[in-house]
């Protein structure tokens, strides 16, 4: 697992668009975590860490989880979230909800059962900041490890699948997901014209 140092955020208040922004990217996200889990060379969730077990909430689905940031990541086909050490706010995204939300609970979010809550917007961003730094950890060890075409081909996939959404193209949404966890999103659109 790579490490990287984070500069201090660049804004200090942030837009209801970029929680929107992110929450598309997620849903994108959560596609690439399927096809990394079946990689010709092993399951890249766990090569990069991730313990897997059975999901809580789901029958016959697994959850991948790892310690970040004193807290929990946890990544199950449905639910991403950050569970936060105790009196912290944390994430938690469900793919069928569309957004991003804050976790207080002590115990990470059972997916199918729970669901996050409402929050101003500017403590939500702040309650995902610690995902998006491992988003983007992980992101950079997918590019090292397997290069730009890895990433590139399941986004193909994806523009493919008949309900398929893509968000922006893997280089981009790269882009994206590190100026994000600097404080300093764009909108999706700047980054496509640049």
């Amino acid at each position: 697992m790579l490490n990287y140092s984070w500069p201090v955020p660049t804004v200090s208040a942030i837009s209801p668009v970029f929680l929107n922004d992110a929450a598309r990217g997620l849903a994108q996200q959560m596609v690439f975590w399927g096809y990394d889990v079946r990689h010709s060379e092993g399951n890249s969730l766990l090569r990069f860490g991730l313990k897997r077990s059975p999901s809580p909430g789901l029958t016959g689905t697994s959850c991948y989880s790892m310690p970040w940031e004193s807290g929990l990541i946890e990544l199950h086909g449905a639910v991403a979230s950050w569970t936060p050490p105790p009196g912290m706010s944390g994430s938690v995204f469900c793919r069928d909800r569309g957004r991003i939300e804050l976790w207080s609970g002590s115990q990470s979010p059972v997916p199918g059962r729970e669901h996050g809550e409402a929050g101003m917007v500017e403590e939500r961003w702040q309650a995902f900041r610690p995902f998006l730094r491992y988003l983007v950890s992980y992101e950079r060890w997918i590019l090292e490890t397997h290069g730009a075409e890895w990433r590139f081909g399941c986004w193909r996939a994806l523009k493919r699948l008949p309900k398929g959404k893509p968000w922006l193209p893997p280089a981009l949404a790269l882009k994206w997901w590190e100026l994000a966890a600097v404080g300093n999103p764009p909108r999706p659109k700047q980054l496509v014209k640049s």
